[in-house]
Parts: C-alpha cells; sequence; structure tokens
C-alpha cells in the first residue's frame, strides 16, 4: 500500500501479534516461495498483514505518509511537515462566483510538498497570521494532484489544518526539493530536451528586464480580456517572468524564472518588484547586482519552438555552499576518464 513502506508493515505486525523477526521473515519467504517468486518481498508482507487480520488503510490514516511517497490522484492523505514557506492568499473569479486560494510549503525528512487551501475557515488561518514559517502542521484529508512536474496537497472543506499537534517533531532534509524524480546534477552541455528535476551550477552572464503577464489565480495560465480559458472570468494576478543566460563553462543556456523564482533572485517582494512593470529601468540597479552572480539552479529542460533551441525553466534558486561545491568538485575529479 503506498505510503508503508516494508519495515513499517513489519513492526505492526510486531506491535500487534507478537511476532519476532524471525518469524516475519520465514513467512515472507514462505509466501514468495508459495508463490513462485511472481511477487516482492513487499508485495508478500501486504498478504500477511491481511491473513492476520491488520487493516493497513486505518494503520495509514492514523501514521500518514512522508512527502516522497505521496502520488498523484491519493485521496485522504495525511501528513505532517514544517512549515518552510507562506504565501499570499489570492482572489480568483469563476463563472460569476468569487473566491479565495492560498498556499504553503511544507517539509519533512524526505522532500517538500505544497499545500493549497480553499475552505474559507483555513484561509482565516493564513490571513490572521496564524500559520508561520518553521511550526509544524498536520495535513487531514488532502487530494494529490499534479501541478505541471510538481506534487500539490489540496485541502477542501473536509479537510483539517492542525496547527503544531502535540506530539508531533519533524526533521527537514537540507535544502528539501519537491517530490518528484531523483535530482541530476548535470552540466549545461549535457542538458537534453525533457530533462526534469536537473540542478546546475553557473553564472549569470546576461540578464533581462522582467515582464509581466495577467494570470488565473487557479491555474496560473494566461489570462486575455479578464477570461481564463479554464476558469472563465477571473480575477488576474500579475506574474513577472525572468529571462537570463547562465554559463557553467562549458555552455550557456536561456534560463526562465516566474514568480516566487523572481522575487528570490531579485531579492524583492511583490510589491517592490510590481512598478517595474510600467518602468522597466528601475530594475537596473538589481540587474547591476545579478549580473556575474553565482547560483543553484534546479529546473527542467524545454524547448522552444519558436525559436528551436533548448531553455531552462527554473523551479528553484539556492545560493551554493561552499563545502558541498568543494565535496562535488573533489568527486568528479576522483572519477577515472574515460
Amino acid at each position: 500500500m503506498l505510503g508503508l513502506t516494508f519495515e513499517d508493515i513489519c513492526a505492526k505486525i510486531k506491535e500487534t501479534k507478537g511476532l519476532t523477526d524471525e518469524e516475519l521473515q520465514f513467512k515472507v519467504k514462505e509466501k514468495i516461495e508459495k508463490l513462485s517468486g511472481l511477487i516482492s518481498k513487499d508485495g508478500a508482507i501486504h498478504i500477511i498483514a491481511n491473513e492476520l487480520g491488520i487493516n493497513l488503510a486505518d494503520e495509514l490514516r492514523r501514521r500518514g505518509v512522508k512527502i516522497n511517497r505521496v502520488m498523484v490522484g491519493m485521496k485522504n492523505v495525511n501528513l505532517v511537515g514544517k512549515v518552510l514557506r507562506v504565501y499570499e492568499v489570492r482572489s480568483f473569479s469563476k463563472q460569476g462566483r468569487e473566491g479565495k486560494v492560498g498556499s504553503f510549503m511544507i517539509g519533512d525528512e524526505t522532500g517538500s510538498i505544497r499545500i493549497v487551501l480553499w475552505d474559507i475557515q483555513h484561509l482565516q488561518v493564513m490571513e490572521q497570521g496564524q500559520l508561520q514559517e518553521g511550526m509544524i502542521v498536520k495535513i487531514v484529508n488532502a487530494m494529490a494532484r499534479q501541478n505541471q512536474s510538481f506534487m500539490e496537497l489540496h485541502l477542501g472543506n473536509l479537510g483539517q489544518l492542525i496547527l503544531n499537534p502535540p506530539g508531533e517533531t519533524v526533521t527537514v532534509m537540507e535544502n528539501p526539493l519537491p517530490a518528484g524524480p531523483s535530482l541530476q546534477k548535470k552540466k549545461i552541455h549535457q542538458l537534453q530536451e525533457g530533462d526534469s528535476n536537473v540542478q546546475l551550477f553557473g553564472t549569470i552572464v546576461q540578464l533581462f528586464e522582467p515582464n509581466f503577464y495577467d494570470a488565473c489565480t487557479q491555474c496560473n495560465k494566461k489570462v486575455v480580456q479578464g477570461q481564463c480559458q479554464e476558469h472563465g472570468a477571473v480575477i488576474p494576478t500579475p506574474v513577472p517572468i525572468l529571462n537570463f543566460y547562465f554559463d557553467d563553462g562549458t555552455s550557456n543556456i536561456r534560463a526562465v524564472a516566474f514568480r516566487e523564482q523572481v522575487l528570490q533572485l531579485v531579492g524583492v517582494d511583490e510589491a517592490t518588484l510590481l512598478p517595474l512593470r510600467e518602468n522597466p529601468s528601475l530594475f537596473e540597479p538589481y540587474k547591476q547586482l545579478l549580473l556575474g552572480k553565482q547560483l543553484l539552479l534546479t529546473g527542467r529542460v524545454t524547448k522552444n519552438e519558436l525559436f528551436q533551441r533548448m531553455e531552462f525553466f527554473v523551479q528553484r534558486v539556492e545560493e551554493p555552499n561552499p563545502e558541498q561545491l568543494a565535496e562535488d568538485l573533489l568527486k568528479t575529479s576522483a572519477q577515472p576518464s574515460l
């Protein structure tokens, strides 16, 4: 069952049925042999638990899941995490009905994930400033959806948002990344169309003034004359786009950053950035600070069909850690040349 590991199920069987590790190992081996090796040890332990009358669904609801085990389409998802970043609550209009949506990022020792809130009571928690970075939260009865290449958990009026749940502790992995494919560290000359969750280390060598477009607050798609193709009439929000060239010594690539990544690159909030929409010359001081800056960028490679070139879609911006960079360099130099 998704969310419960082999070790989780073994622990539950030992707790409720009093079996030893040796007895469990024998049962697993016996089950695999009985089914002619057509199942894994994970499949075997699930069958054994069911035969012993253990309700794994109840156990999953009680324990919750780790972020890296959330998959598209999962319902009634429960998990505990530490708040990494809180975003603003936004307004929208759909088919004549106005509403609000809010979101924040949480992390645990396996990764990070965005939580999207729709219920008015949950949104009030955000608007009143009760949800703060660094606090622990418990999410109950959420639904997993995919937004582009990232996983999200959506919490409606049947879900619960519990702040600082008693007895819960969370360890967050260093530099947590959204749940998804394994991180690949590559050089720019190695990039191929379709690469995802790729990390580059390089330097900003050319930078253009930011552009803005009106976006739907629900799906982030472009709004034309107040109309979203998917959600109808909406109150749009301005989304900044920043284009720049990134060079790592092997080659360079045009990189494109949106919304939060733009704010992080420039080092300002939305209110400070918005006047640049009418007066791009205000960007010049920020441009001078960013040119020549070394960064770690994580994202995916897409192809710009109009210009027939590969581009890097930025999904995370980090300041490089000198110790980690030195360690990576040593690993690279230690590899035998081909």
